[in-house]
């Protein structure tokens, strides 16, 4: 499709040499820049049709072999069951009843033949069309490959890996999972530039892929951790040198700008004869493995074996202890603020959990919240998180603090369980809490999964007076379709494309589109992980409607929050 100052292709299906002329002399005298390639009869028109590369067709209606509406069938089998490229039909003699069939057939206009000083502003249109066109698909391929790609390395992300070694477990054939570390790398990242750390994981990715196989599978799960499954295992002491080749391809220095970094590497592998023919199993037994290995320049390697039992054991204790901690009120809230990108103004919070073990000290919501959703407790926990969530909002209003709203996550357990509506009323009123200060993030995984079913609990929240927001926009399916049909009033930009707008171009595309798609459908638009001055600017300029992240606060106690309100209300005033 076209791009700014680049020479329009235009093909005219025309047999007058008269009419031609006259057409490529207008566009030479307009500001249109284009290249005008005529055909003129049906076996031209389908030899161009093959060739392709066509920005706009402009179509004579009667030529001796065909018609205009010929010509757009012949276009919409080329374009696989609809005009591939907008085509104008330009006639002398063309009747009403035509016209209307050559627009139902994909026409994007008729017009009368000899009116060329019409027809140009028409092209300018289909110009300024296609590229509106071209920049949308490009924004959903940037979003659909990172959803399954590492926007740095370009890698498969854990997801695709998941998918591939699954598909390899399910045949016959040796397997192994080598799961690679760069042990000191998060140190490093905390003292380069943004810019230096990007580079270090494109400069592992490289240094990785060379030692690989055309067959081997190589995946980025994160910043600093890759892995590689292999098809074709031929024992332990081959998966051993395959380890002692990766580690040595990483152990020399990183030249990084003005830096030379050197890492420590650790590999923990997971060859199929241990019996796990599951790609999580497998993941999960890497991973053991992973943890057994003591960090050191050069690197080093441990093979899963059984006795590696801690993970697993780890997550034994901390899910009997989850079924005890509601009870034994072991679980809290805290509250990051929300705020308007254009003034600063706090206009909500986000409920987020925590858990303080009462001899493992406090855990990771990354740790403890997957068990509470494979467990189910998340049901009971999710409902005590809404009242109590409610309930400190209408404390702080009773406290004199100005009216806010406050976010609570649904996971897709909580969404999908029967009584969600009834059991959010009863909090309502319960609580007393006005429902429209009530706002539910549910993300984009839950919202598609089932879309009937997903519209009718949207619509039975939306009828209480509560709002919905659609958190972790572009990490998955992110469709304009399903934005259209579900009743939200919010979307949360994937963090991930807030982290690196300062470095990449890519990012910054897919937020302005995000905020501009999000605007033209009525929606709000929240960006979350906001951490530097300059990525608010830049939010700001897009015209984003509310902030999240450390730049303005972390997440806060109740009553840190409510300091947090009271001053920012003050300064406010």
């Amino acid at each position: 499709m076209p791009k700014e100052n680049t020479v329009l292709q235009i093909l005219l299906v025309e047999d007058s040499d008269d009419d031609a002329e006259l057409l490529r002399l207008a566009l030479l005298d307009s500001a249109i820049s284009a290249r005008l390639t005529r055909v003129g009869n049906r076996a031209g028109l389908s030899a161009a049709l093959r060739e392709g590369g066509w920005d706009l067709v402009v179509c004579d209606h009667h030529l001796p072999d065909l018609d205009a509406l010929i010509a757009l069938d012949m276009i919409g089998e080329a374009g696989g069951g609809e005009p591939a490229m907008p085509v104008i039909v330009m006639s002398g003699t063309m009747e009403t009843a035509e016209a209307v069939e050559a627009m139902h057939r994909g026409a994007r206009d008729c017009m009368a033949k000899h009116d060329l000083p019409k027809l140009l502003p028409v092209l300018e249109r289909e110009i300024a069309h296609a590229r509106a066109q071209a920049e949308l698909r490009t924004a959903r391929a940037t979003l659909q490959q990172r959803a399954e790609q590492n926007p740095f390395t370009g890698l498969p992300n854990r997801a695709r890996l998941e998918l591939h070694l699954q598909a390899l477990l399910s045949g016959p054939s040796s397997v192994a999972l080598l799961l690679i570390e760069a042990g000191r790398r998060s140190h490093a990242i905390r003292a380069l530039l943004p810019d230096a750390g990007h580079k270090l994981q494109q400069e592992m990715a490289r240094r990785l892929a060379m030692q690989v196989g055309p067959e081997d599978f190589l995946a980025h799960l994160d910043d600093g951790s890759f892995a590689l499954a292999l098809p074709h295992c031929d024992g332990e002491a081959a998966l051993a040198a395959i380890a002692e080749r990766l580690n040595r391809a990483l152990e020399a220095p990183f030249e990084l700008g003005d830096y030379r970094i050197a890492i420590s590497s650790r590999i923990g592998a997971c060859p199929r004869s241990t019996g796990e023919d599951d790609a999580e199993h497998m993941l999960l037994a890497a991973t053991a493995a992973l943890l057994q290995v003591e960090a050191r320049r050069g690197g080093t390697y441990r093979l899963y074996t059984p006795d590696m039992h801690q993970v697993g054991k780890r997550r034994l204790i901390l899910e009997s202890a989850l079924h005890q901690a509601l009870a034994r009120q072991e679980f809290e809230l805290h509250y990051q603020p929300k705020a308007s990108i254009s003034d600063g103004h706090i206009v909500g919070a986000e409920a987020l959990l925590r858990w303080r073990h009462p001899t493992l000290g406090p855990i990771s919501p990354l740790e403890f919240v997957p068990i509470l959703e494979d467990t189910g407790l998340i049901v009971d926990v999710g409902r005590w998180v809404i009242e109590q969530a409610c309930r400190q909002i209408c404390r702080w209003r009773e406290d004199g603090l100005p009216q806010i709203n406050i976010a609570v996550n649904l996971s897709a357990n909580q969404f999908h369980e029967r009584g969600l509506t009834d059991m959010i009323r009863d909090i309502l009123a319960q609580t007393g809490l006005p429902p429209e200060r009530l706002v539910l993030e549910i993300t984009e995984r839950v919202a598609v999964n089932g879309e009937i079913e997903t519209i009718a609990v949207m619509d039975a929240l939306r009828h209480l007076g509560v709002r919905i927001a659609l958190d972790d926009f572009g990490a998955d399916y992110s469709s304009l379709g399903y934005l259209k049909r579900f009743p939200i009033d919010t979307l949360k930009i994937d963090r991930m494309f807030i982290t690196d707008l300062d470095a990449s171009e890519a990012d910054r595309n897919i937020v302005r589109a995000i905020v501009a798609m999000g605007h033209s459908l009525g929606l709000r638009v929240i960006a979350e992980g906001i951490e530097t001055e300059a990525q608010r600017c830049f939010l700001a300029a897009c015209e984003c409607d509310v902030m999240q992240g450390y730049l303005y606060s972390r997440p806060l106690t109740a009553d840190d929050f409510a300091r947090f309100l009271a001053r920012a209300e003050l300064q406010q005033a």
